[in-house]
């Protein structure tokens, strides 16, 4: 359902406002600590398994100098130092972000390609808005019964955990499929309800 037909539903004296609906994904943030002269490498080895993408832009990163240091014990094989002797290597700080899916092949590469016997990193989760909206957000003047907002959607509606009983204010309207992802980012906009209008169906989730 395109706006302008889903604002005919509505009396124009009864809309507040009109805004785009965005989902918000969830994404992870590597950061890894490496030599200065291995950066370059590590940066293409982690972007080629799918870290650093961002929109049209690829090897995206944030860069911090500084210096780290270690004492490789009896059984260790360092890349630099000498054991039982505190070392210091001058180090980058490199930050890149991807999606939960590709983690494990990203972790596999870095792994492989990171000259460290012990490879040092964390791994942070975020929250991104999405670049393009999932749909949009009405906010009425007044509450709209569901009894009421049914008459008016004149079409089959499947309907969960939804009541005669339930009454809106603020509405999402999507064509998108509902997913786990969209459901929580409706409920962060506040509204109250989440209809969805697509070819094979029509719901309406309460939230």
């Amino acid at each position: 359902m395109k706006i302008k037909t889903a604002q005919k539903v509505f009396y124009k004296e009864e809309i507040s406002s009109v805004e785009n609906f965005y989902s918000f994904l969830d994404k992870k943030k590597l950061i890894v600590f490496v030599p200065d002269n291995f950066t370059e490498k590590l940066t293409k080895a982690l972007s080629k398994a799918g870290a650093g993408s961002i929109g049209n832009y690829s090897m995206c990163s944030f860069r911090t100098n500084g210096v780290g240091t270690f004492l490789p014990g009896k059984k260790a094989d360092p890349f630099s130092g000498i054991k039982n002797k505190l070392s210091f290597e001058n180090e980058v700080k490199l930050e890149m972000e991807c999606d939960d899916y590709d983690l494990n092949h990203i972790l596999n590469s870095l792994l492989k390609n990171h000259p460290y016997e012990e490879v040092v990193y964390e791994i942070y989760s975020f929250t991104k808005r999405a670049e393009e909206p999932s749909g949009f957000c009405i906010n009425l003047n007044k509450r709209l019964s569901y009894n009421e907002l049914i008459k008016r959607l004149n079409r089959k509606i499947d309907c969960d955990n939804v009541t005669g009983k339930d009454y809106f204010k603020k509405i999402v309207i999507t064509e998108t499929e509902v997913t786990e992802n969209i459901i929580n980012s409706a409920k962060l906009t506040g509204s109250d309800c989440l209809l969805l209008f697509s070819k094979k169906i029509n719901k309406l989730f309460k939230l």
